[in-house]
């Protein structure tokens, strides 16, 4: 678990900028003030000397707000740093349902082992997990838990080696602010306007006769005398000559792009200034250090074309100096240079897939790096989703017969062993003390209740999910995890329906658990049993929920049933 060492250092910085801020708004409103008691004296009573008090005291109030911004945009950063502690709190108490990011929507209804091992939606793994904000980020950690393409272990290095670093914190951070807008993005039409230049018509000279115009009348203005009316002149004029100009680069959505173009250059600078000391780690800062060039020119794109959304903007310089023409002469000339970003985006959201992943050992005092073998070795499994899970061990290569009482931690324990699979699977460190295993698919049969809406009973769902199992041996091994196997079904076609499992599983070598009330499966060939069991003390049940060997030799339905006075 990684120690908050810079948090008390945080909030002391926090306090002493919000001082700072204070004070300067405090100025801005005084000068902001003093602005429009010169304007309103320029205009109503005219004079030079209400003109050149108006222009300082404009001229001052941009200067001020330039000085000033960059402890506004510090205070913003540390606002969302002090933010990723609280989420980090959250996690470690296991208050992670607040995270608003279910990946409700990846959820596959089809892939048994994603509704079975609470991997997408409520009260998920992904939810525990997710620290993406992009689109691509959140792909990633998507097919990373459902999909895994096989990653070596330098990439699981330096996931271990990002638990180690309270800087990824500031990563984290800068994540943050990506707005709503980044986890839709199309990048294709992000990037839509490279290298298509725009073509003037030859009315593009009115432009140049208009900013000329208005140099020689704002000389006027300052040597002879003030007259509205030559300027009302003048906006005539140049709004007209605006209308030719109308273009594409005008009608995209300017201001939410520049805006994630600006969340992307903090994440980046964020991200090369990170001494993490991985190869892997670096050749990622190498991707985003070679197209960072290109990130800032198309950023200066989006955020003229941005400004140009401004109504005030827009009327006063378009009318002053027609700036719509000056917006597109940068914007061919930026254009021209601008390259491709896809290195850029896959490195960030690969990054944001390290930090999800690495949320095991930040937040848990119990975690490793697997390793890849021929069979299971699982010590001091634990469950990241439940609270005090008790953890457990286990070594496995081929078939367990899993019984014990009712609330005894069976189910548990395997979606425990499916969790640290899943996450081996991905390249990610595991909540065990140690783990081993091969790289296989999971296979699950958890959850398989009747689906009332689509007529489906719960016999049927279950030879669904096993029609599933059974095509999926024939590619490969496979962890095969089934719970209170065929129990819609009568206990004589249950059992015998059973034991023909357990021989199609074992001859397909896959390793698998197969949990049961019917002890009679505990005599099936070429298995091993384990059993969880229950104690009592003053008459209350109690459980250790801890893996033992062999079968169990307890029952408690009827016990439980007289505790609730039913008999």
């Amino acid at each position: 678990m990684l120690e908050f060492k810079q948090e008390d250092g945080l909030k002391n910085q926090i306090t002493s900028l919000e001082k700072r801020l204070k004070l300067f708004s405090l100025i801005r409103l005084v000068i902001g003030v003093a602005l429009i008691v010169f304007l309103i004296s320029l205009f109503s009573l005219g004079g030079i000397a209400f003109l050149v008090l108006s222009i300082v005291f404009f001229l001052g109030f941009i200067l001020f707000v330039i000085f000033t911004n960059k402890y506004y945009v510090i205070m913003e950063h540390l606002k969302k740093k002090e933010l990723v502690y609280t989420i980090h709190k959250k996690r470690r108490s296991l208050d992670y349902a607040a995270f608003y990011d279910t990946g409700s929507e990846f959820l596959d209804r089809n892939d048994y082992k994603q509704s079975d091992l609470d991997l997408f939606g409520k009260k998920s793994l992904y939810q525990y997990l997710c620290s993406a904000k992009t689109k691509l980020g959140r792909l990633k950690l998507k097919e990373a838990l459902s999909n895994p393409p096989k990653r070596d272990m330098n990439f699981t290095s330096a996931i271990n080696e990002l638990t180690k670093h309270e800087e990824v914190l500031d990563i984290e951070a800068d994540i943050l602010e990506f707005d709503a807008d980044a986890k839709h993005l199309d990048y294709d039409e992000l990037l839509s306007l490279l290298g298509k230049k725009i073509e003037f018509k030859p009315i593009f000279i009115l432009p140049v006769i208009s900013l000329l115009a208005t140099i020689i009348y704002l000389v006027l203005v300052l040597t002879i005398k003030f007259n509205p009316y030559y300027l009302i002149a003048f906006i005539i004029f140049n709004i007209i000559s605006v209308r030719v100009l109308n273009n594409e680069a005008f009608m995209i959505n300017s201001t939410s792009y520049m805006n994630i173009t600006d969340s992307y250059i903090k994440t980046s600078k964020t991200i090369l200034a990170t001494n993490i000391e991985s190869d892997y780690f670096k050749a990622l800062q190498a991707n985003i250090s070679e197209e960072m060039p290109n990130l800032v020119k198309i950023r200066g794109i989006y955020s003229t074309l941005s400004c140009r959304r401004n109504l005030v903007f827009s009327l006063l310089l378009n009318a002053l100096c027609v700036v719509d023409f000056w917006i597109l002469l940068r914007y061919n000339r930026i254009n021209n240079e601008a390259l491709s970003l896809n290195k850029l985006f896959d490195s960030v959201a690969e990054i944001e897939l390290m930090i999800s992943l690495s949320n095991i050992g930040i937040d848990n005092e119990v975690y490793s790096i697997p390793r890849e073998g021929d069979s299971i070795r699982g010590v001091n499994m634990y469950h990241p989703l439940v609270k005090n899970c008790v953890p457990n061990s286990i070594d496995i290569n081929g078939g367990i017969i899993l019984t014990g009482s009712n609330m005894s931690g069976k189910t548990t324990f395997m979606r425990t062993l499916g969790i640290n699979e899943i996450l081996f699977n991905a390249g990610g460190i595991v909540p065990a003390q140690e783990f081993i295993a091969p790289h296989m698919p999971v296979l699950t049969s958890l959850r398989a209740n009747d689906m009332l809406s689509e007529g489906v009973s719960t016999f049927y769902a279950e030879i669904l999910r096993m029609k599933k199992v059974n095509q999926e041996i024939l590619e490969g091994r496979c962890l095969v995890l089934i719970d209170e196997i065929f129990k819609g079904t009568n206990a004589y076609e249950r059992i015998t329906a059973s034991m023909k499992v357990i021989e199609k599983l074992n001859s397909k070598n896959t390793i698998f658990i197969i949990s049961t009330h019917d002890f009679e499966l505990c005599e099936a060939k070429d298995i091993i049993n384990y059993h969880f069991s229950e104690y009592y003390e003053d008459d209350k049940i109690f459980f250790d929920y801890k893996l033992k060997d062999g079968r169990c030799e307890s029952k408690n339905a009827l016990y439980l049933l007289k505790m609730a006075n039913i008999i």
